[in-house]
């Protein structure tokens, strides 16, 4: 009797923005289907249906290999793993490695499939194949809501950068002795003085009483603005520009309530992740700085060893040497 091993159905997934190439094969290196599916809910029913009709013909496990997991493929990527089938990531860095030294003849989205079948076939044997599939486990709900929030977070932030070094040029255009009275356009008091009229010139004409019932205004500066005000001037732009100003102001103070919204459902979410609360515990790390790392790396299973959860942290260097060059580089 010869002994057969037994074989797994093998799935080769090319990403693209709105169709995906896929390559379906087995164990043995035999290929059984080629097809293009489109990234809408008719595509991924065709995908499914396709190769549950092969995972009962052939009585195997699926094993499932994509580029841009968490990226482009979702939600193809999920819908695969709440399948309870197996998914592998395609380290991107490292299959151009691998392209290199094994270059194809051409480029095509059906080759790329393939290429993910011969990494199947290569990743036990090949040293340059090793690792450029990567399993893919689902991280825990908690921290994937941290990645979600602290990503929606950093958007927010730099949004809220780009309107405020507008409003500021915009301001010192316009009348740059009000931009002078305070060092950071951005705090809540400047903010609410800016939108507390319907007209920018009106802020020159505010009454003591008016200016005091402004919110995050108390007496220091309401002294500051008496100050400016004996001496405020417009430019002739403040008729068309201090409108935008004013727009530019209060999406500012919406940013503002979104990203403490933010942070607040982050705090919230800290003591249910194991994580997370490891990472709060250091000296040094605050609540944005944990959200993140806890997002960002899911559950450290996914790390063979220290090192490369070090690399993927960018704490350790890699070496960049050349001759009599020593040197280093920031992974990427």
């Amino acid at each position: 009797m010869f002994y057969c091993p037994p074989r797994d159905i093998r799935v080769s997934i090319d990403v693209g923005c709105k169709h995906h190439q896929v390559a379906v094969g087995l164990s043995d290196g035999q290929i059984l289907e080629e097809f293009t599916i489109s990234h809408d809910p008719e595509g991924f029913a065709i995908f499914f249906k396709r190769l549950s009709e092969l995972e009962r013909k052939f009585q195997s496990p699926v094993r499932v290999a994509m580029e841009g997991y968490n990226g482009y493929a979702r939600p193809l990527d999920a819908m695969i793993l709440a399948r309870g089938w197996q998914l592998y990531n395609i380290n991107n860095l490292k299959l151009a490695r691998f392209k290199e030294i094994f270059p194809g003849a051409a480029k095509t989205d059906l080759l790329d499939a393939r290429k993910g079948l011969e990494l199947f076939q290569l990743q036990e044997h090949l040293p340059v194949a090793k690792d450029v599939l990567q399993i893919v486990t689902e991280p825990p709900r908690e921290n994937q809501i941290f990645k979600r929030l602290s990503r929606r977070r950093k958007w927010l932030v730099n949004e809220r950068v780009r309107v405020l070094n507008l409003l500021q040029s915009n301001l010192q255009a316009v009348c740059p002795s009000l931009l002078a009275i305070t060092p950071d356009a951005g705090s809540l008091w400047f903010l609410n003085f800016l939108t507390s009229t319907a007209n920018l010139t009106e802020l020159a004409r505010l009454r003591q009483k008016t200016v005091q019932k402004i919110s995050a205004i108390g007496n220091k500066y309401t002294r500051i603005i008496l100050s400016w005000q004996k001496q405020a001037q417009f430019s002739h732009e403040v008729e068309w520009v201090g409108e935008m100003i004013q727009q530019d102001a209060t999406r500012i103070l919406e940013l503002r309530h979104q990203i403490k919204d933010l942070e607040g459902k982050m705090a919230a979410l800290i003591p249910q992740s194991e994580i997370a609360r490891r990472i709060k515990s250091i000296p040094g790390f605050g609540l944005v700085s944990t959200a993140e790392l806890a997002g960002e790396i899911g559950h450290h299973e996914r790390f063979i060893a220290e090192p490369s959860f070090a690399l993927y942290l960018g704490m350790a260097p890699l070496s960049h040497e050349s001759g009599q060059h020593k040197g280093s580089k920031t992974p990427r």
